[in-house]
């Protein structure tokens, strides 16, 4: 069973590309397939990964000029993408102008479920438009990468009343807050570990082990590398490694469950 997975918080600078290229390059490099989808106008998935010369681009999709299986493109072994670039935010205008709605990414990514990825990954922009609103109602579940600061607490709390409307509006049949990925943080400090202590005291359960700040992570995508390829014994690969077999373990435990 395919999951399809939303990695969103409404402030920016938390890790959620980061997380999206290393997260989906420690799936792969376990034997899943992976497709991560760039939902951000400025079009990093690609960069980071080196892909720059693409047939099409999720801008294409949205406005039906071609099918989705057409802009895919192949990132490393087992790990897919579809790229984004500036020509999103022109269609998300369009879009808006159309009043497409939020079902927009479920009917254009029609029969996604069913072409063998085990998992697809959505970087979300951060914000509050058609994109973010569509993910959430096309996933079944939102990760949310939060770097041990104040402002990103308050935008994860926006997911979650985001996450919430979205599951009243569909009945609950939309996307629910899974996972909560502490990122940026630094072991020394002591307001790392009390945004740390605070993340579990509110989502019990739901938080990952913390992504450690790194210069060499800061460093991978300048070089087109994942941080698997760019600093395969470091701590960033080390803690990327750690939350693909936690998110690894939680598909095995829902396929023992029939879930």
């Amino acid at each position: 069973m395919t999951r399809i997975i939303s990695v969103l918080n409404f402030k920016g600078g938390t890790a959620k590309t980061t997380t999206t290229v290393n997260l989906g390059m420690g799936l792969a490099m376990r034997g899943h397939r992976v497709l991560a989808i760039d939902l951000d106008p400025q079009g990093s998935v690609a960069g980071w990964l080196g892909i720059t010369n693409y047939e099409a681009s999720l801008s294409e999709v949205l406005l039906g000029t071609v099918e989705w299986p057409d802009a895919v493109a192949r990132a490393r072994v087992r790990f897919d993408i579809i790229p984004s670039d500036r020509h999103l935010a022109d269609a998300e205008h369009i879009l808006v102008e159309q009043q497409a709605g939020p079902s927009i990414l479920s009917r254009r990514l029609s029969g996604i479920a069913e072409a063998g990825y085990d998992f697809v990954l959505l970087d979300c922009a951060p914000s509050i438009n058609i994109m973010s609103e569509s993910a959430l109602h096309f996933s079944r579940e939102t990760f949310v990468p939060v770097s041990m600061e104040y402002l990103a607490l308050v935008g994860a709390r926006e997911v979650i009343i985001e996450v919430l409307r979205a599951r009243r509006l569909m009945s609950g049949q939309a996307s629910r807050v899974a996972l909560v990925i502490p990122s940026f943080y630094y072991v020394r400090h002591r307001k790392s570990r009390d945004t740390l202590a605070m993340l579990h005291d509110h989502f019990p359960g739901m938080v990952s082990d913390p992504i450690r700040a790194s210069v060499r992570l800061s460093e991978a995508p300048s070089h087109q590398l994942t941080i698997f390829e760019y600093d395969p014994d470091g701590p960033g690969s080390e803690d990327y490694a750690r939350l693909a077999e936690r998110v690894a373990a939680n598909d095995r435990d829902a396929f023992r469950r029939g879930k």
